[in-house]
């Protein structure tokens, strides 16, 4: 009775290890571990436990209970390098529902990997094995005894934990609360926690009578007259674009020149985006659909890979009924995102992508954003019908080991020559960016076709690891990843919503994404189907939703766990079942 009692407190206090490796990992310092200990015991122990019982049941497995320990040991360690990375360079977890996008990962390898991350890989293999004459003479060599009944105590132990933490913390997600260990199989069972509302509207029809009043025509406001109704719509999401001059740098010549000109002539402002540095299709799917994010259970969640396998209206299928002609254009792979199966079904009727491309110049890695614009005019030119156009670039996509173009940017910087060569190459992209969005412009100043273009920025662009170059350019101080995770000022983007032909300008303020549709379908004079002007009823209450709390427009804060923020959640996720879920 004694050895099985001396195995479990050598494996409890052995698991203890890689808890607070990945938690040190995750949350950079070790005062704020220890705080999570202090204020979360149960989930401490939750983490602890499902590592205990897990190496109990592969020690089973493998017939060998320091093969099991070892495995999870070894596996829980390099999970947590892995979340500490992503986290430093995206601020936003690890899940296993990643593994799907390993192709996506993997594609973009080849400018990832570094000398440090190669040294790092073979430093690991003598690790490893060191580990494992360690574990195994610690463990010994006997197999286990009583192995079926040791199977169901572990199994039924692991599971007992994972339904104590679904009751006691329902309301918790992500590695911030519940710790990076629990939270992984959390990611993969949650969905987002329910707010029934006693005095809420059940489905969009209620919802309609609640927002718009009880009325026989639902039309809203009516819609914008034109000269030519069916204006060309350009919608065109430049890769990373952001106002670089946010940074303390004195940046020579201004790399969005050109943007900041058309501010003068257009409707222009900023708006709150879910991502940071990548996941760009989460900012896609809030402009072309107008449902939030917010109405998941983290920003971070893939629609596109896990949710859209039906026609979902959208921009797209909006104008596709009013005899246009969609086209989207990538100068990316047509599977990345599962755009290839998701945009159709969007309501877009051809789709181009670097497949499609012979020989595109590049700039730096990618696709130049010049190559993109030409490609965007001849579309233009070819469409005899009105033209519905979304494109999305490639050219300032993160990494930025690699040269964009001749250097033209001169700036004042304390940075490292890491750090320095990064921005160099971003600026340098954003300047040839802005070069193509005048040329752009240009064209379209002389066209005959009326056309309204939205230009704007998926996300602000990935510097490497823990934000070293926004802290040193002074645009962030010494907040954590978990203070930052929400922060505005690494969630907002420029736009400009210009046309040639007269727009009322204006400068509504910040607001989330999901705003952008409703402009674009205002301004093309086009009017809005029922479940977008229950959005813009919900934008006028609440014009900008964060995670923790959302403002109004006066600028009164109503945080998450008021009835106020739950009800206008509420609201968006019946938009969103009616759209999505229920059409499964």
């Amino acid at each position: 009775m004694k050895e099985p009692k001396r195995y479990l407190l050598k494996l409890t206090l052995l698991m203890i290890l890689p808890i607070l490796v990945s938690e040190y990992l995750f949350r950079t310092r070790m005062i704020d571990v220890l705080q999570w200990i202090i204020e979360n015991p149960i989930l401490f122990l939750i983490n602890l436990t499902l590592l205990v019982t897990l190496a109990l049941m592969l020690g089973l497995i493998f017939r060998k209970l320091y093969r099991g320990v070892l495995f999870v040991f070894v596996l829980s360690m390099i999970l947590g390098i892995v979340n500490a990375n992503k986290v430093t360079l995206r601020n936003v977890p690890f899940q296993l529902n990643d593994l799907l996008l390993v192709r996506e990962l993997l594609v973009l390898t080849s400018d990832l990997i570094t000398p440090f991350s190669i040294a790092l890989g073979i430093l690991a293999i003598p690790v490893i094995y060191g580990l494992y004459r360690l574990i195994k003479k610690w463990f010994g060599d006997s197999p286990f005894s009583n192995r079926k009944t040791t199977a169901l105590l572990a199994a039924a132990v692991c599971f007992g934990i994972l339904l104590l933490g679904q009751g006691l913390y329902a309301e918790a997600y992500g590695p911030w609360q519940l710790g990076f260990i629990y939270s992984l199989p959390r990611a993969v069972v949650d969905e987002e926690p329910d707010t029934p509302m006693a005095t809420d509207p059940k489905d969009l029809n209620e919802l309609a009578d609640r927002l718009l009043g009880e009325k026989d025509e639902r039309e809203g406001a009516p819609p914008r007259e034109l000269e030519d109704p069916h204006p060309n719509v350009i919608i065109f999401m430049s890769e990373a674009f952001w106002d670089i001059n946010l940074l303390d740098g004195n940046f020579t010549p201004n790399p969005i020149e050109n943007f900041e000109n058309l501010r003068e002539e257009s409707i222009h402002g900023e708006v709150y985006v879910p991502v940071f540095g990548g996941g760009t299709a989460n900012t896609e799917f809030e402009v072309l659909t107008g449902i939030s994010l917010k109405t998941y259970p983290a920003d971070w969640h893939v629609v596109y890979r896990h949710d859209i396998h039906e026609p979902v209206p959208s921009l797209a299928s909006i104008f596709k009924e009013k005899g246009y002609r969609t086209e989207a254009l990538h100068p990316f792979f047509q599977w990345y995102y599962q755009r290839d199966e998701v945009l159709p079904l969007l309501g877009f009727q051809h789709f181009t992508a670097l497949e499609d491309l012979e020989d595109p110049p590049t700039l730096g890695p990618f696709v130049s954003d010049d190559y993109v614009t030409d490609r965007l005019i001849e579309q233009i030119e070819a469409s005899e019908e009105p033209l519905f156009n979304y494109t999305l670039t490639m050219q300032n996509h993160a990494p930025y080991h690699a040269p964009r173009g001749e250097p033209v940017i001169d700036f004042d910087h304390y940075l490292n020559e890491r750090q320095e060569n990064m921005l160099q190459n971003y600026a340098n992209g954003l300047y040839y960016s802005d070069q193509a969005l005048k040329r752009l412009v240009d064209y379209l100043r002389d066209s005959d076709e009326p056309t309204l273009l939205l230009f704007f920025g998926d996300h602000l662009p990935m510097f490497g690891g823990d934000f070293d170059v926004y802290r040193e350019m002074g645009f962030i101080d010494d907040e954590t990843p978990e203070e930052l995770k929400d922060d505005l000022r690494l969630h907002t983007v420029p736009y400009i919503l210009w046309a040639n032909y007269p727009l009322e300008k204006e400068e509504p303020p910040l607001q989330n994404a999901t705003v952008l549709p409703l402009l674009v379908l205002e301004q093309a004079g086009m009017e809005k189907p029922l479940h977008l002007q229950l959005v813009r009823e919900i934008h006028n209450r609440a014009p900008l939703i964060q995670n923790n709390h959302y403002t109004d427009g006066e600028g009164n804060r109503y945080d998450a766990d008021s009835e106020e923020y739950q009800r206008i959640i509420e609201w968006y996720r019946i938009i969103r079942d009616e759209l999505i879920e229920e059409r499964r």
